[in-house]
């Protein structure tokens, strides 16, 4: 029996789906623009406010919307890479590596933080609905998957000579079978 996929990868997987189109056309359509990303309000939102951070000329400005657009883009194709992972841990019936997946969130968080900030000072409702959902489906994957990792930590702090062993605590059980053990009579 194959094991099933926890909620947490499948979870990052279905908001992967959502994140790689809606981002990566995003960032392609600012890469390409004539106007360097600037007919997109949150993305001219963005470059402005790091240009008022680090008080870049024109210049930087076009420099820091054209750097944001490309860091959106390889965002986009870290959701990619964890999908492809994600398939692949189906296929051979193991779990998506752990890393993949704390990278992948990693960048969405700070890519969140990033465009949205700016955003939601525009104090534009139809941005600061797109952000929160954008920050809600990040926020929801990192709990889930926070608390699913607390789960196995303490499953494996329960059985501790399965885990030394290299096998899962659900597996001994499953090649333990109750043996009826019947007494032996004179054989005729």
């Amino acid at each position: 029996m194959r094991p099933r996929t926890r909620l947490g990868p499948a979870n990052l997987a279905l908001i992967s789906l959502y994140f790689v189109p809606a981002w990566g056309t995003d960032a392609l359509r600012a890469l390409l623009s004539p106007y360097s990303g600037f007919d997109d309000r949150a993305h001219a939102a963005a470059s402005i406010y790091l240009r008022q951070v680090f008080d870049f000329g024109l210049d930087g400005l076009m420099r820091a919307s054209c750097i944001l657009a490309g860091i959106k883009l390889v965002i986009a194709a870290a959701f990619v890479a964890y999908l492809i992972e994600f398939v692949r841990s189906l296929v051979v019936g193991r779990e998506p590596d752990r890393e993949t997946l704390d990278a992948v969130l990693l960048l969405a968080v700070v890519a969140i933080v990033i465009w949205a900030l700016p955003a939601l000072a525009l104090d534009d409702k139809a941005l600061m609905r797109l952000y929160a959902t954008q920050l809600l489906l990040v926020a929801g994957a990192v709990i889930v998957i926070t608390v699913e990792g607390h789960i196995l930590q303490a499953e494996a702090a329960a059985s501790p000579g399965d885990e030394a062993a290299g096998h899962e605590p659900d597996a001994a059980r499953r090649i333990l079978v109750p043996v009826k053990l019947v007494p032996a009579g004179p054989r005729r």
